[in-house]
């Protein structure tokens, strides 16, 4: 393309006048009713099971422990079996006692503390095997509406039993909360939340009954706070709405595998029980149109718990356990396949802006899972975190996409306390995965900038064009194994030729900021003082783009 043909180009995309462009986004930021409130990081957390050698995730964030307390599985000779290596607590039955045992838990806490990762939360997600004494077993497959059944012994994830003990694990929990104050100080542990349990609607992570699971979140709130009563203590259910297998999977009561979440809010207000925190769950499954509707997302995780009418309104909500996948279960039968394409960079924006929007309500943090060290923050996130700690408003839309299933927003962000105001745009499509024809977009602001002040602005922009991944199969073919989804990770999907070669392959064009430009604020059309930016744009499919503007260059 010629230098003339390129100069035209620009000039089109970001011509200030004479643009019909379908979209506008825009708001006021001298209007006290849009300010919000700041921006904050909602992706400091990652999620780890068991850590055993310290902290391998990546400088700057902190830690959710899962499964710390005991209760694990082990696999032998195809067999799972209950692996007591990690128990807090063993029981004695010659003597019938229990006897606490700390120190696999004290060890792996020093190596994380150690290791300058900060612990965010600590999840007594699965009692240790001892609980389960007291209990009678029945043969797999019968039910007596009484007891659990011997396939039930051990979970996916080892004991999914409520303790047959409720006394014991009570003085349990407070010999475990006075063994970490003992050992780390009133302070330190004050700085963890302690929840109990994880997804606990699920099967594997619990086969007891919703009435079961209310006795035992009350036990354990109660015993942590008997010995530190200001601790944060919290929760981890599916969404309000979940029903396991369309309700086919009955518990050893006969009842199906369903949300707690509704009983459990109501139990908790007329009981005096105190919940904290409440987490939820949600992985964006990109291939199904389900779960990958961002547009439902607030409605089908958050709504039924914040609607409720005995929601406790000082609590937070966060997303426990998120990430965008092609499959829960690629071919390899290893997990989870985190997305490595531009899609994956819009959902973590398009939730992003969820928690924004809602940050009144109460939604406050996403734990993810990966993260480790050498691994870097991916582009969406990146460039969100450079407007963490600025001043929120509140986003106008108008008009017709051109796609007319596109969902296109924006973010509109002002330094408090300089003429900083940055705007990250994104487009997402709830209905199809395809890249179309790009979006016109006008995004305008009006601000306390006298009329014809000079203001400077950049931007960035990411779309598939400067996705590595994308790029590099776009010039490559069949290096994708059989089975796997071409938008995966490129460690898990690729052939082992195809792994060296993209290791090798340099992005051709990695997203970079423009050079500054100068713009001239025009004067408002409501006859107030100050002025108005306009600058119109074009986006691609699953892309984003961030402006700023300062008034120096």
């Amino acid at each position: 393309m010629s230098s003339l043909k390129k100069l035209a180009l620009v000039l089109c995309i970001f011509s200030f006048y004479n643009f019909n462009a379908q979209v506008t986004l825009s708001t006021d930021f001298t209007d006290e009713i849009k300010k919000k409130t700041s921006l904050h990081n909602i992706w400091t957390v990652v999620n780890r099971i068991s850590p055993m050698r310290g902290s391998n995730v990546r400088p700057g964030l902190k830690m959710n422990t899962v499964r710390m307390i005991g209760g694990v599985k082990k696999r032998i000779n195809g067999k799972n079996v209950k692996y007591l290596d990690f128990d807090t607590c063993l029981y004695d039955s010659i003597n019938n006692q229990y006897v606490y045992r700390f120190e696999p838990l004290i060890a792996r806490l020093d190596n994380i503390i150690n290791s300058q990762t900060e612990i965010h939360q600590i999840v007594l997600d699965q009692p240790p095997w001892a609980f389960q004494h007291g209990y009678t077993f029945i043969p797999s497959g019968t039910r007596d509406n009484v007891n659990f059944r011997e396939d039930e012994q051990i979970s996916k994830y080892g004991n999914a039993l409520p303790p047959a003990n409720k006394e014991a694990y009570h003085d349990y929990i407070k010999a475990l909360m006075t063994k970490l104050v003992d050992t780390y100080g009133e302070e330190m542990v004050l700085s963890w939340r302690f929840s109990v349990g994880s997804e606990i609607e699920t099967p594997d992570h619990w086969y007891g009954t919703k009435q079961d699971f209310i006795e035992h979140f009350e036990n354990t709130e109660s015993a942590v706070r008997t010995v530190l009563p200001n601790a944060l203590v919290g929760l981890h259910t599916r969404a309000p709405d979940y029903l396991y297998k369309n309700g086919a999977v009955l518990n050893y009561k006969g009842e199906p595998f369903a949300s707690f979440a509704k009983d459990l809010i109501a139990y908790c207000a007329d009981n005096n029980v105190k919940y904290d925190f409440w987490g939820i769950s949600n992985y964006v499954v990109i291939g199904n149109s389900n779960k990958r509707n961002m547009s439902t997302k607030y409605d089908k995780l958050f709504s039924d718990l914040i609607n409720h009418p005995k929601w406790n309104t000082n609590a937070s909500i966060d997303l426990m356990e998120y990430k965008t996948v092609t499959t829960m279960n690629g071919a390899d039968r290893k997990g989870t396949i985190e997305v490595a394409t531009s899609h994956a960079e819009i959902v973590a924006l398009y939730f992003s802006n969820i928690y924004y929007k809602n940050k009144d309500k109460g939604l406050n943090l996403i734990y993810r899972w990966g993260n480790r060290l050498r691994s870097k923050e991916p582009p969406g996130i990146s460039i969100l975190n450079t407007m963490n700690g600025k001043i929120h408003y509140e986003t106008n839309s108008s008009g017709t996409p051109k796609i007319a299933t596109n969902d296109i927003d924006a973010i509109f962000t002002k330094n408090e306390n300089v003429k900083q105001y940055d705007v990250l745009l994104y487009n997402y499509n709830n209905n199809s995965l395809d890249y179309r024809e790009n979006e016109d977009v006008n995004l305008s602001f009006k601000s306390e900038v006298p009329e014809g002040t000079t203001l400077y602005y950049r931007s960035i922009s990411y779309d598939k064009s400067n996705n590595k991944l994308q790029q590099f199969l776009e010039n490559t073919s069949g290096y994708v194994k059989s089975g796997f989804n071409d938008k995966g990770d490129p460690y898990r999907t690729l052939t082992k030729a195809g792994l060296v070669a993209y290791k090798a392959y340099d992005n051709p064009k990695p997203h970079q900021y423009s050079n500054w430009k100068s713009i001239v604020t025009k004067a408002r059309t409501d006859g107030k003082s100050g002025s108005i930016i306009s600058v119109n744009t074009e986006i691609a499919s699953f892309a984003f783009q961030k402006f700023e503007f300062r008034t120096e260059d």
